[in-house]
């Protein structure tokens, strides 16, 4: 009996899995809401925005890694 309800499940997925390759089931019926140029141009713009301060914090992060490691070599160097 349990062979046989494997066996079921095993089936089960793969005509899932066949159906949603060939979208046996059809589109969704969710509404997709469309908007105007201007939101996609807000959009753009917060995009950029956000890579913007992605670059700056990096930038920061490097620079004061770099000024670190400046600061830990001045201090292993032996006096003149």
């Amino acid at each position: 009996m349990k062979f046989s309800v494997n066996m079921m499940k095993k089936q089960k997925y793969a005509i899932a899995g066949i159906g949603s390759t060939f979208n046996l089931a059809g589109a969704s019926m969710e509404r997709v809401r469309v908007g105007d140029a201007s939101d996609d141009i807000k959009a753009l713009r917060n995009d950029w925005a956000a890579v913007g301060n992605d670059i700056r914090w990096a930038s920061g992060a490097l620079k004061r890694s770099s000024e670190s490691k400046v600061n830990r070599d001045d201090s292993k160097r032996p006096a003149r």
